[in-house]
């Protein structure tokens, strides 16, 4: 019976299985297999029959292809609640890569009979799939899609009036200078305010800035319809510019319908970075953790940051505190310079805006994520030390990634021998680009095991891409 329930959990963790009703979870999972794997032990080999599919339950795993050049290249890491082999199933093909087990792997086998019984009974597992098939199809062009230099910045003025457009411009000004690089700022879906937020003269489709970002201030005609638009907006700035930051100056779901609106989703493909503006007293409202989890079900993980951002724009919101749940805060500041374009046409940056858009461009390329969490005690519910850990930790990834940070934070687990665990943790984490974790992943892993032997731990939890896996 528990293995039924095991069972029953995995295939629930999976995006293919979780809208089944739990009776015929209880089927589906009779007819599946657990297999489990050691690190560096293959699952399946490029060129083998598709003879299954495998939902994985626990661990990570590498997907690899051998290349022309005979060396073994990494396309991706799967976590838990990833399936693996459903295409070779349908097409009845060889399997296209590789998969290897980078920790000790739990996975739930399903044969190809099985699983064609499954989608022939169970119609709502082939629509699951369909759209899984879908997203596949859909990251492959947006992949072609995108410019290979265009990068995209959207910061969304979630409650309004919290000085968006400056700090927009400032951003694309900062950017410009950062990076050596052609950058535009413009805002989405009504960029013609612009002209009065910048003192501009007269009108003009681009204001061209020598000492900056430019300004797109018009979107052609405003009674074409905001998709039509945002088409236009695309076509025209993905092939000129390099960097392009945009601020929606409208929630990106308007009607509260619990959907996204389509051009803000057509703004998603191209986005690298998404700064939720937000004021202090507004950390844990509603409307916030709506749009977050809005956008999360639009935007690749793995390639896209969301950040929040707490501007205290007026004296009155000064007496709220920062908020560890917040990525970046801004006190209020009594001279916040303007963005009117003068003689020079680049106003000064103050100087937390400046530490905070040099974090944000540092960030830009490393959409990826490692965290690995330090316990504070050892052999289960003895205190120690674990600061000298943490400072190696820091170390190791700033080695390997160019920088890390860590935080305090408090964390709760069930040993086999005791029970509820509660206690300080440290989390160290880095921000990687999608190379450099496909290069050195298998080395953090290696190093995560050695501290665990080292620290005594049952196990050892890892946070990649927001997904945590224990070791």
């Amino acid at each position: 019976m528990r293995t039924e329930q095991n069972a029953v959990a995995a295939l629930r963790q999976s995006a293919l299985f979780k809208q089944l009703p739990k009776d015929i979870l209880h089927t589906v999972a009779a007819k599946t297999k657990l297999r489990q794997f050691f690190p560096d032990e293959t699952i399946v080999w490029q060129g083998d029959p598709s003879d299954s599919l495998y939902v994985i339950t626990n661990g990570i795993v590498a997907v690899q292809r051998l290349g022309a050049n005979h060396e073994m290249q990494t396309l991706a890491y799967l976590m838990p609640g990833n399936t693996f082999g459903e295409v070779g199933i349908l097409e009845n093909q060889p399997r296209s890569a590789t998969v290897k087990a980078v920790t000790d792997v739990d996975v739930r086998v399903i044969k190809r009979e099985h699983f064609m019984d499954i989608l022939y009974q169970y119609p709502i597992v082939a629509i699951e799939l369909a759209k899984m098939l879908g997203r596949y199809l859909l990251d492959a062009n947006r992949r072609m899609a995108r410019s290979s230099r265009a990068r995209m910045i959207l910061i969304i003025n979630v409650f309004g009036g919290q000085g968006a457009t400056s700090i927009g411009v400032l951003l694309a000004n900062t950017l410009a200078e950062k990076t050596n690089t052609r950058t535009v700022y413009t805002e989405y879906p009504v960029p013609q305010k612009l002209i009065t937020d910048l003192g501009l003269e007269k009108r003009t489709k681009v204001y061209k800035n020598k000492n900056g970002c430019d300004f797109l201030i018009s979107l052609d005609d405003p009674a074409l319809p905001d998709e039509v638009k945002t088409s236009f907006v695309l076509d025209y700035i993905i092939n000129d510019y390099e960097n392009i930051i945009v601020t929606l100056n409208e929630s990106p779901d308007e009607d509260m319908d619990g959907n996204l609106d389509r051009d803000v989703i057509m703004l998603l493909d191209y986005v690298k970075q998404i700064i939720l503006l937000i004021p202090p007293d507004k950390v844990k409202d509603a409307q916030l953790n709506h749009v977050q989890n809005l956008l999360r079900k639009h935007i690749r993980r793995d390639e896209v940051q969301i950040y929040t951002l707490v501007n205290s724009a007026s004296e009155a919101l000064q007496p709220y505190p920062a908020d560890t749940q917040t990525d970046f805060y801004v006190p209020f500041i009594p001279d916040f310079p303007s963005v009117k374009l003068g003689k020079n046409d680049k106003p000064l940056v103050p100087a937390v805006l400046q530490n905070i858009f040099e974090v944000l461009i540092d960030r830009l390329e490393r959409s990826n994520n490692i965290g690995i969490f330090i316990p504070t005690t050892i052999d289960v519910n003895k205190a120690i030390d674990t600061k000298p850990y943490v400072e190696r930790t820091l170390n190791f990834l700033a080695e390997r990634f160019g920088g890390a940070t860590s935080k305090q934070a408090k964390g709760v687990w069930n040993s086999e021998q005791a029970g509820l665990v509660e206690e300080t943790v440290y989390v160290v984490y880095t921000y990687v680009t999608h190379s450099d974790m496909n290069r050195h992943l298998d080395e953090v892993i290696e190093y995560v095991k050695s501290l665990k032997k080292e620290l005594r731990q049952e196990a050892m939890a890892v946070e990649i891409n927001k997904k945590l896996t224990l070791i």
